[in-house]
């Protein structure tokens, strides 16, 4: 089924292609040599990648900036920054998250009045979390794939379904 989207999709492309090619050639005659029209395909291809990087770069920040607390399944509240790093184990998109901590102290949270509900998360499952939702929301086609998996680690995180894996 998908494959004939797919196919209806590059029949008319190449239809819109062909008449916007013929109409560029009937109306705008100029006679230039290869070199010059292989210069302008390059540039062209150039700033089209370009254009991609400059649009990814912004979505990352972006998402950077707004995404500095969540909870995983029914845990605390947890709070981080992130460092520019390009090689650690879970950096995303040249960003890793640090100084990852609960958004209240444990020592605040607990109040003779109020039940405390919640659990920890090691810092490694936390990062994995961050790591996957950055990529989830910048790289929409990866996002399909990872979906289930992040569904899967908020559930494992999820105390009141099952007991906790650590």
């Amino acid at each position: 089924m998908n494959y004939f989207k797919d196919i209806i999709i590059g029949v008319i492309g190449g239809l819109i292609t062909f008449c916007i090619t013929s109409t560029l050639t009937e109306i705008w005659d100029i006679q230039l040599p290869l070199w010059i029209w292989s210069i302008v395909l390059v540039g062209a291809l150039i700033l089209g990648y370009a254009i991609h990087y400059m649009i990814l770069r912004c979505r990352v920040k972006r998402i950077i900036s707004e995404f500095t607390e969540s909870a995983f399944g029914n845990s605390f509240v947890y709070t981080w920054k992130y460092k520019k790093s390009s090689n650690g184990r879970y950096s995303a998109y040249g960003y890793e998250p640090t100084e990852i901590r609960t958004k209240k102290l444990l020592s605040e949270m607990n109040n003779e009045r109020v039940h405390t509900c919640g659990h920890e998360v090691p810092e490694d499952t936390i990062k994995l979390f961050i790591q996957l939702i950055i990529i989830i929301n910048v790289n929409k086609k990866m996002g399909k794939k990872l979906l289930p998996l992040l569904e899967y680690l908020h559930r494992t995180e999820n105390s009141q379904c099952h007991n906790l894996l650590h």
